[in-house]
Order: structure tokens, then C-alpha cells, then sequence
């Protein structure tokens, strides 16, 4: 039998809540360099196609370790919120940690600026989930901290070329837009 969980980061950022959506991204999009934590528990994401644009558009990133990740949008609310489930994984632990799904919401405030809400599903091994929770929630919370500032250096960034802001098509090579 499995056990579900989740991890939440909540984080607020000066900006309005359009802004903040144009910058919404996946883990497996970021420009930034994960951090050593992720970096040594997780392999890192190489290349990223698809599209996550609309319901039922799907993602899928080639990782470091010769895995993968596909997720597809399930529920799309523009401007607010997108949730999207995982549909394959080979990536390292995934036969213990299963990824199932997650959402990024962004909620405005009167003063300008928005809390952006971010959640992982996940399902562990009965026998491990208490002592396996504890480290699977460090590392998701950090990986949603690296997409928070991610979301913060491009806010505070002049538009680039290859921004790739929420809704458009990917094509991503790691190092790409450094």
C-alpha cells in the first residue's frame, strides 16, 4: 500500500499577479543552477519539450541520469492557477517516490503584491513514509525555493530573448540562456 503526501511552499513577491504568472515555470524549466542539495539527491534536468499552454498539453524533461518526466495540465485557471499531473517517470527513486501531480496558484493582494502557492503530490512505500517524509519534503521544498527565485531574478530582469514565461511552447537546453 501507498501512502500520499504533499509538501506546500507559500512565498510572496512584490509584484502583481499578472507579472508573477508570466514568469511561472516548472522545476525542469528554470534557468537557475539548482541548488547542492538538489543537485546531489536529484539528477538534473537537460532538456525540456512540449507544451503547457492548455489542458492537456504535456511536458517531458530528460534528466542527467537518463530519466525522464512528463507532466500534463489538467486543470488551467489563467492568470491563477495551473495543476498538472505526472503521466511517466523514470527519473532516479521513482520506484519508491512516486510523483503524482502538483499546482502553482498565485493570489493577489490589495497592496500590488501576490503570494505564489506552490504544492507537490506525492505517494511513498507504507513502510517508509515516516521516515522517508521528512528528507522528500526538505527536497521539494527546496526545489519549489529555486523556482521562486528563478520567478524573482527573471521578474527583476529585462525581457530577454528565450524568456520562457507560463503558456509557452518549450524547447529548453540546460545552460542555454546563460
Amino acid at each position: 500500500m501507498r501512502e500520499s503526501a504533499e509538501t506546500i511552499s507559500t512565498s510572496r513577491l512584490c509584484c502583481s499577479v499578472a507579472a508573477a504568472w508570466e514568469k511561472v515555470c516548472f522545476y525542469e524549466h528554470i534557468v537557475l543552477q539548482p541548488s547542492w542539495l538538489l543537485r546531489s539527491v536529484l539528477p538534473v534536468p537537460v532538456k525540456t519539450t512540449g507544451a503547457y499552454r492548455n489542458v492537456g498539453d504535456t511536458s517531458r524533461c530528460m534528466y542527467s541520469d537518463g530519466g525522464y518526466l512528463t507532466k500534463r495540465i489538467t486543470h488551467l485557471g489563467p492568470g491563477a492557477r495551473v495543476d498538472f499531473e505526472i503521466i511517466e517517470q523514470s527519473i532516479r527513486y521513482s520506484g519508491w517516490i512516486g510523483l503524482k501531480g502538483g499546482t502553482i496558484q498565485i493570489v493577489g493582494h490589495t497592496d500590488g503584491t501576490c503570494t505564489v502557492h506552490m504544492m507537490t503530490r506525492y505517494e511513498l512505500p507504507a513502510w517508509a513514509y515516516a521516515a522517508a517524509r521528512f528528507c522528500v519534503d526538505l527536497v521539494v521544498k527546496a526545489m519549489h525555493d529555486v523556482v521562486i527565485r528563478d520567478m524573482r531574478q527573471r521578474l527583476a530582469a529585462p525581457e530577454t530573448v528565450g524568456d520562457h514565461s507560463s503558456g509557452a511552447a518549450l524547447e529548453i537546453k540546460r545552460g542555454a540562456l546563460q
